[in-house]
C-alpha cells in the first residue's frame, strides 16, 4: 500500500505536457471588379466564416473600379462592426482602389497599398453610365466646370452624403479625412506612395511577406481591444468566390443584363413571326435565363421592367395584327420610358446608358419595321398551292377546248380556234375549267 501511496505522488509530480494551442488562421479574400451585391455578399459571408473560425485577421485583396454605393455601404458596415482586424492591402502592382473602393480601403483596420497602385476619384456616378469609378462631366457643367442652375438635387445630396462618409471613416481611423473628402468632392486622386506621405493609408508594400513583417510590430486597436499580429506563420484560409457567385458578378452590370433582356425577347419575336428550326427559340431563351439572372443582384424597378417588356409586346403584336406602325410608335414610347426606369437610380447609382437606350431603339424600330415589312409581303404574294395558284400562269393549246398546264390537259374556255401550240395566260379557275386568254 505504501508503494503504491508513493508511485502515486511521484507520477502527480511529473510535469505535463500538453500541445501547444493551434495557430489562428489568417482569412484570406480577393475582390476584383466592380463592386456590386455579389461581391457584397462574397465579402459579408468571408467576415462570418472567418468570426467562426476566430481567424487572426481578415486580409482583403482588392482591385476594383468602384460600383454600386448601396453594395459598398453594406461592405463597409461590415467591416467597421467586425470583431477581428481586418486588412485591405491593394494589390497587385497595377491595381487600383477607385471610386467605392476608396470608402472600402479606409474602413479597414489597416489600409495598405502595393507599389504602383492608386486611389481615389471617388465622386458618385451612375454604374451603367460609361466607365465605373471615372468621373463624367455633367450634362449641367458649364464650360468653367461650375454647376448651372439646373443641375440635380439628387447629385448634389449624393456628393454631400458620400463626401461625409467618406470623412467620418477616415477620421475614425486617424487618416487624412481633408483628402479624402476631395476624392470623393473633386474626384482627386493619389499613388501609393503619395497617399502614404499624406497618411491616407497606413501602409505601402511589395508582397504580402513584407506586410506581414510590418504589422508583426504595430498594434492594432479597434473596438476598446489591441491585436498583434503574427501572420508569416498563420494558416491560411483562402476564401473565394464559387461558381455561381463568379457568374453573377460577370453578369451583373445593368447595361449587360439590358442588352441579354433585349436580345432575348428579339430572339423569341422572331422565332414566332417566320418559320423556323428553333434556333431562335433556343438563343432566347439563354438570354432571357441569364438576363433575369442578372436582375436579381441589380436593384431593379419593377415599374420600369413592365413599360420595358409592354413596349415590346406591342411592337411584336403590331407585326401580327398589322396596325400600320401605330402600336410600334406606342411600343417605342413605353420601351424608352421603361429603359429609363429599369432601375432605382437612387444612392445605388444603377442605370443603363444612354448611348445603348438610343441604340437599342434605333434597332427596335428597325426590327420590328423589317419584320412588318416581310409579313406585309408575304401576304401580298400569289399563292403558290391550290387553284388560285394557276391565275396568271402560262399554258400551252393542245387541241380546240384543251390546254395543257402543270403536267395535265385542261378544259379550257377562249381557247376555241387557236392553233395548237399557241400560248394562253389563265385568268380565272371554274372548278375544273379554265377561263384563258391567248397572250399577244
Amino acid at each position: 500500500m505504501l508503494r503504491k501511496l508513493i508511485f502515486a505522488l511521484l507520477w502527480g509530480s511529473l510535469p505535463v505536457f500538453a500541445e501547444p494551442p493551434a495557430a489562428k488562421p489568417l482569412f484570406v479574400m480577393t475582390v476584383n471588379g466592380v463592386i456590386d451585391p455579389v461581391v457584397k455578399n462574397y465579402v459579408l459571408d468571408g467576415l462570418e466564416q472567418a468570426r467562426e473560425l476566430s481567424a487572426q485577421a481578415v486580409l482583403i485583396r482588392l482591385d476594383t473600379p468602384g460600383g454600386l454605393l448601396d453594395a459598398t455601404r453594406d461592405i463597409v458596415q461590415g467591416i467597421v462592426n467586425a470583431p477581428l482586424p481586418v486588412i485591405v492591402y491593394v494589390a497587385p502592382s497595377g491595381a487600383r482602389a477607385a471610386s467605392a473602393g476608396v470608402f472600402i480601403t479606409m474602413a479597414a483596420d489597416v489600409a495598405a497599398m502595393a507599389p504602383l497602385t492608386h486611389l481615389g476619384a471617388a465622386h458618385p456616378v451612375q454604374l451603367g453610365g460609361g466607365t465605373p469609378g471615372v468621373p463624367q462631366k455633367s450634362k449641367n457643367d458649364n464650360a468653367d466646370g461650375k454647376k448651372d442652375g439646373n443641375a440635380s438635387a439628387l447629385e448634389e445630396k449624393m456628393v454631400s452624403d458620400a463626401a461625409a462618409y467618406a470623412r467620418a471613416l477616415a477620421s475614425a481611423k486617424g487618416r487624412n479625412a481633408d483628402w479624402v473628402e476631395r476624392a470623393v468632392r473633386e474626384s482627386v486622386s493619389q499613388t501609393s506612395d503619395e497617399a502614404l506621405k499624406n497618411k491616407v493609408i497606413d501602409l505601402v508594400v511589395a508582397d504580402e511577406a513584407a506586410l506581414f513583417a510590418a504589422l508583426k510590430t504595430r498594434e492594432i486597436k479597434k473596438n476598446g481591444a489591441a491585436w498583434t499580429l503574427d501572420l508569416a506563420v498563420a494558416p491560411r484560409v483562402n476564401f473565394a468566390m464559387n461558381l455561381v457567385r463568379r457568374w453573377l458578378h460577370t453578369l451583373a452590370h445593368p447595361n449587360l443584363a439590358y442588352i441579354l433582356l433585349v436580345l432575348g425577347f428579339y430572339a423569341l419575336v422572331y422565332e414566332f413571326s417566320t418559320p423556323g428550326i428553333g434556333l431562335g427559340a433556343i438563343a432566347g431563351v439563354i438570354c432571357l435565363t441569364l438576363a433575369f439572372f442578372a436582375l436579381q443582384v441589380l436593384p431593379l424597378n419593377f415599374a420600369g421592367l413592365t413599360l420595358l417588356i409592354a413596349g415590346l409586346i406591342m411592337m411584336a403584336v403590331d407585326v401580327i395584327v398589322s396596325s400600320h406602325g401605330l402600336l410600334i410608335f406606342g411600343g417605342l414610347i413605353s420601351f424608352a420610358l421603361g429603359s429609363f426606369m429599369l432601375f432605382d437610380r437612387g444612392p445605388s447609382g444603377a442605370r443603363v446608358s444612354l448611348e445603348l437606350i438610343v441604340a437599342a431603339l434605333a434597332v427596335s424600330g428597325g426590327f420590328f419595321g423589317f419584320l412588318l415589312k416581310k409579313i406585309f409581303d408575304i401576304r401580298k404574294a400569289r399563292p403558290v398551292s391550290g387553284a388560285e395558284s394557276l391565275v396568271g400562269q402560262t399554258a400551252e393549246v393542245r387541241e380546240e377546248g384543251l390546254v395543257f398546264l402543270n403536267g395535265a390537259l385542261w378544259t379550257a374556255e377562249g381557247a376555241e380556234g387557236l392553233p395548237r401550240g399557241a400560248n394562253v395566260t389563265v385568268l380565272q379557275v371554274l372548278g375544273t375549267r379554265l377561263k384563258v386568254q391567248k397572250i399577244g
